[in-house]
Parts: C-alpha cells; sequence; structure tokens
C-alpha cells in the first residue's frame, strides 16, 4: 500500500496532475470523495461542507495549530453530529483522510493532507509550484476565465490555502524541507512529471515493502 499527498500552488496543476498519476499507478483519486465522507460522518450535505471550508482559517482554524492523530478524533468528535462546525469539519477531515491512507494505493489532493499525513510511514509528500504568470495562463486555458478574473482566482485561492493549512502547520508551507519532492510545473511539462512522481513512488513502495520469508 502507498499514499501520495499532493499539495499545491493554485494553479499548478494538481488536479490534472494527480488524476495523471493515479490513472498511471492505478490508485484511487481522492478529491470529492473527501467531502462526501466527511457530510456523511457529520450528517450534513456534501455543499455545506464545501461552504464551511470556504470559509474555514479565520477564527475557529487559528486554534487548531498541530496536527491532529486520528486517536484524538475518535475521543473527542463523538457522536452527536448536530453542532457540525468549522472546528468539527478539521476533525472529520483528519479521521477520513487517515482512513483513506489506511485503506492504500490512493492519491490524496490538499485539505492539508501533508500535515495530516505527516507521521504515516507509506505517504509521499509532494508540492508542486509554478510560476504567477504561468499559474494565471493555466486557469485561463483550464477553466475558461479572462486573465484578470484568473488572477483574482488565484489571489484568493491563496489567502484561503494560507488561512486554512495554519491549522495545522504554523511554518512555510512552502517550505521544501516538508516534502518528498517539489515540482515546478513552469519547468516541468505535467506528463513528465507525472513519470517522475510515478518513479518515485515505485521507488518508495519497494523500499518499504516487507520481506517474505
Amino acid at each position: 500500500m502507498a499514499v501520495l499527498s499532493i499539495s499545491r500552488q493554485y494553479g499548478a496543476g494538481g488536479k490534472t496532475l494527480g488524476e495523471m498519476v493515479a490513472r498511471k499507478l492505478g490508485f484511487a483519486f481522492r478529491t470529492q470523495e473527501i467531502v462526501n465522507r466527511v457530510a456523511e460522518m457529520a450528517n450534513v450535505s456534501p455543499e455545506y461542507v464545501e461552504g464551511i471550508h470556504r470559509e474555514a482559517g479565520g477564527r475557529l482554524m487559528r486554534t487548531l495549530h498541530t496536527l491532529v492523530p486520528s486517536e484524538f478524533v475518535d475521543r473527542h468528535v463523538g457522536e452527536d453530529k448536530t453542532d457540525f462546525d468549522e472546528k468539527k469539519l478539521a476533525l472529520y477531515l483528519s479521521k477520513v483522510i487517515w482512513e483513506m491512507a489506511e485503506e492504500g494505493d490512493v492519491v490524496i489532493l490538499g485539505r492539508g493532507s501533508q500535515f495530516i499525513l505527516n507521521d504515516h510511514p507509506e505517504t509521499v509528500r509532494l508540492l508542486l509550484v509554478a510560476s504567477r504568470a504561468d499559474r494565471v495562463q493555466f486557469i485561463v486555458d483550464h477553466y475558461d476565465l479572462d486573465r484578470s478574473k484568473a488572477e483574482s482566482v488565484i489571489a484568493k485561492e491563496e489567502r484561503k490555502r494560507q488561512r486554512y493549512l495554519s491549522a495545522f502547520y504554523t511554518g512555510d508551507h512552502n517550505d521544501p524541507s516538508l516534502y518528498h519532492m517539489v515540482l515546478n510545473t513552469s519547468l516541468v511539462d505535467l506528463e513528465t512529471a507525472s513519470d517522475l512522481i510515478c518513479e518515485l513512488m515505485s521507488a518508495t513502495i519497494t523500499h518499504t515493502a516487507k520481506p517474505i520469508w
């Protein structure tokens, strides 16, 4: 079993690359499924979860400055799901992402997974970066937005990412030492990047596999 956690600067191609790598490895690719599982666990709609997630990062998320282990979640979430809020969102996300990692053979995109799974021995953490200009162009090309709107979306998403990730780690989220690999998609095309990641995953799986006697 192996897990790939992809963190990215918005517009660096994380979703596109994640889907490519998942296909090549035969892994599950988890994005919306994370939201769906949280919603089911909390007995609320996926849209409600997304709404809270969009607003997260302010008052509540500042209360979570350390990794939330699955054992803590099991003890503190409890059975009452009627008061689902930002704090419960962070706890449920931690629980769901850890469970997905335990299922194995999965690519998880964002949502703090690089920090939630920091101590998970079979997780490879990847950071994607790109120049601002290239990220704007990627959004223009893939989401049918004009350049001004793409600039605005990137600025908004960067602020949201910064606030949200501060719930799990208070340092520089783009610090390369936090990741197994950092790829600059301004310099490496997505097809080449996907091949490099698959090679890394293969080497990691081989290295962590236990011998059969």
